[in-house]
């Protein structure tokens, strides 16, 4: 028992739960018998992205703890005050709220009440332009309001909150870019696939993940990718080891193209291996060397004649002329595909021709195909419908 109440051992679980997060709420158990608090919470914010949330608490009631964290924590009275000045200044219930104010406060209403607790003392332990993280000690009404020798013991721990934080933000900026960036593969209408300097995927985006899937010409391991035929496989592999070496892959850039054939038939899926900056690859290994790009043929490109058709205010008669061109067949056959006159395509072509400010249909396809990049249309699953930042529950 009187290891929980050391200072060195409370200090040493603060800082083990920046490598394993799911500790936290056992380094918080470990600050309760400090200060005799029944409850304690660490929250962080991430101000640019106006994002709080709950990175760990122990002694509250969980639905509470939940309901508050998901409806309440943005609105917390205390945090908004402890965000005003410079971190380390103490806001409590008992200093800054009296009487009947601080029990119309929504976090004594919905987070307090729930939990049996009736005092909160905290302070901000990280308070910039970029993050907010605040220390959280609360009692229950049997127990009597923090005295000045509590707040003192209290803020002689908060420059090891500190210094956490300060990494643990750090950590979740970082995070957050990695799911901007796959996010962004994710956009995309070809296969991307980061590579490590061993040829083993680092990041795969949705559209390589669905054409390895379907097991027809390319097929993504763990360790490796590999194609339908071996000397396919070969070609890729090599190309891969040449280009993540630093090796001259092909006359342009370090750059190298192979094609997969596909036993269903379909036409070859084409491959281009670029290297990366040497920024991207740690001395550790365990950045990537390489990104390859797949190409599917016969994707259907119906959203980038969508987006040509915003780009250049073409009708929606004159968008689905335009991909009638796009598959192949000249005017005629648009024409009897659309169920049209050939006069009728003939004058929707000439206005897409003074819109697009082209002369040929080849002229028109060229620009078509050039000025729109090759992105995916948004679906549910890509959570682009959510709110673009909302308050998360405690972390499980």
């Amino acid at each position: 028992m009187r290891m929980a109440v050391d200072p060195e051992f409370v200090i040493g679980c603060i800082y083990e739960a920046l490598s394993d997060p799911g500790v936290w709420n056992a380094a918080l158990d470990a600050v309760r018998p400090m200060f005799k608090a029944d409850a304690v919470l660490l929250v962080y914010g991430n101000l640019l992205a106006a994002d709080f949330r709950i990175v760990g608490a122990t002694g509250f009631n969980p639905d509470a703890l939940n309901a508050y964290a998901g409806n309440n924590l943005n609105e917390d009275e205390l945090i908004r005050e402890s965000m005003d000045g410079p971190a380390g200044i103490i806001v409590s219930s008992g200093r800054s709220f009296r009487g009947k104010s601080f029990f119309r406060t929504s976090v004594y209403r919905r987070l307090l009440q729930p939990s049996d607790l009736s005092h909160i003392a905290g302070a901000a332990a990280v308070n910039t332009g970029e993050a907010h993280a605040s220390l959280w000690m609360a009692r229950s009404e049997r127990s009597p309001d923090f005295s000045v020798h509590d707040i003192h013991a209290f803020t002689t721990l908060l420059p090891h909150f500190s210094r956490a934080m300060t990494v643990y933000h750090r950590i979740c900026r970082a995070e957050l870019r990695t799911e901007m960036a796959e996010g962004a593969f994710d956009r995309l209408a070809v296969g991307v696939v980061l590579l490590d300097v061993k040829g083993a995927p680092v990041m795969v985006n949705r559209e390589a993940e669905r054409l390895a899937a379907r097991k027809d010409g390319f097929v993504l391991k763990s360790d490796r990718l590999a194609a339908d035929r071996m000397n396919d496989t070969k070609k890729l592999r090599d190309l891969i080891r040449r280009v993540g070496s630093g090796g001259p892959a092909s006359d342009w850039a370090g750059a190298g193209t192979v094609r997969l054939a596909r036993p269903s038939g379909l036409p070859d899926l084409h491959v281009v291996v670029l290297p990366l900056p040497k920024r991207c690859q740690p001395n550790d290994g365990g950045g990537a060397a390489a990104v390859l790009f797949v190409t599917d043929p016969e994707k259907p490109q119906s959203l980038v004649d969508s987006l040509f058709g915003d780009l250049y205010g073409l009708t929606d008669a004159e968008v689905r002329l335009v991909t009638r061109l796009l598959e192949g067949g000249g005017l005629t056959a648009a024409a009897e595909k659309l169920g049209l006159s050939r006069n009728t395509v003939h004058s929707q072509l000439a206005s897409v021709f003074l819109k697009t400010d082209t002369r040929s249909q080849s002229e028109l396809l060229t620009r078509l195909l050039t000025c729109v990049a090759p992105v995916e249309p948004p679906d549910e699953t890509s959570g682009y419908n959510l709110p673009a930042f909302k308050p998360r529950n405690i972390r499980e």
